[in-house]
């Protein structure tokens, strides 16, 4: 377990069981969510990430976090991209975008839509814009 991970673990504890209540409740379900959602966070792995059977299970969601904290993609090639995240989903989905990556259902409290990762190129190829949307 990592020192962040275990920092939170002791937190939780430490509010003891008035805590629990808090989360049992309506907002405290938010915030519970948010803490599930952060704990099932993973490492960015592209032999992963690219797989085509890996891609339902939310893989992708729980690994973007890491992937856009360790990778600048400004003025990158297409190559370059491509190398580490593969070639982008057949979609219709944000033809405005050169590139998009299906990340799995939202994340939050309620997760109705899909988030979706976008790259615009310019005229050279190169990434001029890139982020996360919902749809």
């Amino acid at each position: 377990m990592t020192k962040t991970k275990r920092l939170l673990v002791c937190s939780v504890v430490v509010v003891g069981l008035g805590g629990l209540a808090f989360f049992g409740s309506g907002a405290g379900a938010i915030f519970g969510d948010s803490i599930l959602e952060w704990w099932h966070r993973e490492r960015f792995d592209a032999v992963a990430w690219q797989s085509e059977g890996r891609r339902a299970d939310g893989v992708r969601i729980r690994m973007v976090d890491d992937l856009l904290r360790r990778h600048r993609f400004g003025g990158m090639s297409r190559e370059q991209l491509t190398a580490i995240v593969g070639e982008p989903d057949k979609t219709n989905h944000f033809s405005d975008w050169d590139m998009v990556y299906w990340l799995g259902p939202e994340r939050g409290f309620i997760g109705i839509d899909s988030e979706w990762l976008v790259f615009r190129l310019d005229g050279e190829e190169k990434v001029s814009e890139y982020q996360i949307v919902e749809d």
